[in-house]
């Protein structure tokens, strides 16, 4: 079952406005896939021709805007509509004609069907597939045969798979069936059509498995592996199925191999012929090369299930490049959820060196294999004669079949190596098509000679950035230990993690107040203050102050350094005294690590609850004069007349929500709220803070997906120990992915520091 997605298209010119498309022929939507293991949701549209392509949510809803074929802009305006943000003309012709068109599934509403379309050619697939078992036939038996996948059933066959090989080792005779195979060669006729119907039955096991789960499969066909001979099944509608649906699936094929051992050891015991005895064995040895994940066997579908990830082989070529040190990682990586992303690099890097290998000692030993292959197939050319002289044609035939075993797998080693061989070919020339004229084409006349000056000095010769040298792991240990003769480059998370200070001190022309805040109390927005304003100043070395500005007594100065005498009570009350920057520092605390500097709330909160929009203004407009960035750790109350003042000065929100559907509901309420009373340009530009309650928890995929539409970026802050006692917080005592999420929600805070400066 071959999976194309919508990913890399070539670009088209969008066609002008009053378009219109409809969808092409035979269109089946199959639904979002169960399990992904993409962070964002994936949907699967199957073609007239039977191939599947999976689309994103976007895609996907404008697929089934585009009928009835109507207006682009009312098609633009559904889609806006269904997906929450706005899709303009321009951008819906852009999809529609880079995108789906190539694809075979959207189609100018005046044109006649597509006769051909992009499909799926990966290398190691099935290819020349003809239909064995139509599919409404497979799908009769797989109702009847469904029910064997009850699991008390499954669990008792595997336990009588088990005390069946015991029998089969302790009672059969194996040499003794060896030994009756050469004494009649024929026999291997029997084993072969005994092992040819298994195989069949295997794959209605995975027709049957796939309707257990309420999927409806396809037919059953054959084709060529490479050059070899094999059988399929199509359930590609296993996909709208959960994991554990689609693994069942994968594994029912050896389930109904398990029930055929079953009958041949019972059959075996009733008759001690060492035909059945032979072929139960080998039916065996064939199950366990199912489990084999590193071509498309049951066993490599399993694995791309359980990392809901469809075609493994296709996350090749970006995981490769994505490993290369001091290169970006492939947006196909990064598409990745991050426990389906480790999984599909641990797959690949122990994949591709063994196919390497592979391919490295097939071409080593091919001369070889020629050489002994000739020889065997002289061998039985001689048989053959010798049968053809008797006219014993059961050894003819054998003498044929052994023939061909010969010849398949030398066939199959040079047809590997000529498809490896045209798509490196492919690839340089596309290579050298993608690159300048001028960069391979030598000039023909020569350059002026240059005059020598100070001139050349530039801001690049004077100020060349340095080779990036690693501080962390296994690359640091090399580059310190071979006397920084040996760079292997910073790590992938290390280049990330760099990129995102490297955002996060962008300069700030005046000063910037972030408002941090959140409807419900308990959700660590002061931790996340407190945490955000010290990244902040420690890797900015700007002036950074956070104002406690909760009227119920806050306790966000206590988290910084021990408690101060002097509040904003007070700052307000000396407004007038307070000229230098060094008469206002006698009013705040400052972290000893960070260089962080709080102003604490008044203890008591009823002068907290008194102060009011004006106060806050007037006490913005004195830190606007001393510090570059000025977080304000808000309290609960949004509709209390000091919040609603703090929005109307905030530059930027950050929106602090606990990591689950009621929280996720009063973050949006808040949201709402701020839409609806004019600071919609605040919710654009929002940074929600996903903060964890407890070990493990992440936001719900709705949730997520929700705030993802609506605010610029969404960051998931995990559990630390170091942050649970609420007093003095060490920031040192972070763990690295605590503090890698600060620096992520820093840089994406920093972000609108640009898209300010530019306004």
């Amino acid at each position: 079952m071959d999976l194309t997605t919508a990913e890399h298209m070539t670009t088209a010119p969008p066609p002008a406005t009053g378009q219109r498309w409809r969808q092409a022929r035979g269109l089946e939507f199959l639904g979002p896939v169960q399990g992904s293991g993409l962070k964002d949701p994936a949907f699967l549209v199957r073609r007239v021709d039977d191939q599947v392509v999976q689309l994103s949510e976007l895609l996907h809803l404008v697929v089934r805007a585009v009928e009835p074929p109507r207006p682009a802009e009312q098609v633009a305006d559904d889609v806006s509509a269904a997906y929450g943000r706005t899709l303009s003309v321009d951008g819906l012709a852009h999809l529609v004609t880079t995108r789906l068109e190539p694809l075979g599934l959207v189609i100018p509403d005046e044109s006649p069907e597509p006769t051909r379309s992009v499909r799926a050619r990966p290398l190691l697939a099935l290819t020349a597939k003809g239909t064995l078992v139509p599919a409404r036939i497979v799908d009769k038996l797989a109702r009847v045969l469904a029910p064997v996948f009850w699991p008390p059933l499954v669990a008792l066959v595997l336990a009588a798979l088990v005390v069946a090989d015991v029998v089969l080792v302790m009672r059969g005779d194996i040499w003794a069936a060896i030994g009756e195979l050469f004494a009649t060669p024929t026999i291997a006729l029997l084993i072969y059509g005994m092992l040819t119907t298994a195989a069949v039955v295997h794959e209605l096991g995975h027709a049957a498995a796939c309707r257990y789960g309420g999927a409806t499969p396809g037919e059953i066909g054959f084709g060529l592996y490479l050059v070899f001979p094999a059988f399929y099944t199509d359930v590609t509608d296993s996909y709208r199925l959960g994991r554990v649906g689609r693994v069942r699936t994968d594994l029912g094929g050896l389930h109904f191999n398990a029930l055929t051992v079953l009958v041949l050891a019972a059959a075996y015991v009733s008759t001690g012929s060492g035909v059945l005895l032979l072929t139960a064995l080998v039916l065996q040895f064939q199950m366990l090369q199912q489990l084999i994940p590193v071509v498309r066997f049951d066993g490599y579908y399993v694995l791309s299930d359980l990392a809901g990830v469809p075609d493994l082989f296709a996350r090749v070529g970006p995981v490769m490049r994505s490993l290369r040190p001091g290169h970006p990682v492939d947006p196909r990586v990064t598409e990745l959820r991050p426990r389906s992303r480790r999984f599909v690099t641990g797959w690949v890097v122990v994949v591709v060196p063994l196919l390497v290998g592979a391919f490295a000692w097939a071409i080593w030993y091919l001369p070889e294999f020629v050489e002994r292959g000739r020889d065997g197939v002289r061998l039985q050319q001689l048989v053959f004669d010798l049968a053809w002289e008797r006219r014993d044609w059961a050894v003819m035939a054998l003498a044929v079949v052994s023939i061909a075993l010969l010849l398949l797998p030398i066939l199959g080693v040079v047809l590997a190596l000529w498809r490896v061989a045209v798509s490196l070919v492919l690839l340089v020339r596309s290579r050298l098509a993608a690159r300048p004229p001028e960069a391979y084409e030598p000039s023909v006349v020569p350059d002026p000679p240059r005059v020598v000056s100070a001139a050349d000095f530039t801001d690049e010769v004077m100020y060349a950035a340095p080779v990036p040298v690693p501080t962390q792991g296994w690359r640091s240990a090399v580059y310190r230990g071979s006397g920084h003769v040996l760079n292997p480059g910073p790590s992938l998370p290390e280049q990330r993690r760099r990129e995102l200070e490297h955002r996060l001190r962008t300069p700030i022309d005046g000063s910037r107040r972030v408002v941090v805040m959140s409807r419900k109390g308990g959700v660590g927005k002061t931790t996340i203050t407190l945490a955000l304003g010290s990244t902040f100043a420690l890797l900015r070395g700007d002036r950074v102050i956070a104002v406690d500005a909760n009227p119920d007594a806050g306790n966000l100065a206590h988290r910084v350094a021990p408690p101060h005498d002097r509040t904003v009570t007070d700052v307000l009350r000396d407004l007038d005294l307070i000229t230098t920057y060094a008469a206002l520092r006698r009013y705040t605390s400052q972290g000893l690590e960070s260089r962080l500097e709080v102003l604490a709330s008044d203890d008591d909160p009823g002068i907290g609850l008194a102060l009011a929009r004006d106060d806050y203004h007037r006490l913005i407009g004195l830190l606007d004069r001393f510090y570059n960035l000025i977080l304000l750790d808000t309290g609960t109350g949004i509709l209390d007349s000091a919040n609603q003042g703090l929005l109307t000065e905030a530059d930027q929100v950050v929106l602090v929500v606990r990591a689950g559907l009621d929280g996720g509901r009063a973050g949006a309420l808040t949201l709402d709220w701020m839409d609806q009373h004019g600071f919609d340009d605040l919710v654009a530009r929002t940074v929600v803070v996903v903060n964890a309650e407890r070990r493990g928890s992440e936001p719900p995929e709705p949730m997520r997906r929700h705030f993802e539409k609506r605010c610029a970026r969404v960051v998931t802050v995990p559990w630390d120990d170091a942050l649970e006692p609420g007093a003095l917080t060490d920031m040192s005592a972070l763990h690295r992915r605590t503090r890698d999420a600060l620096v992520d929600i820093a840089a994406a805070v920093a972000d609108n520091f640009v898209v300010e400066d530019q306004a």
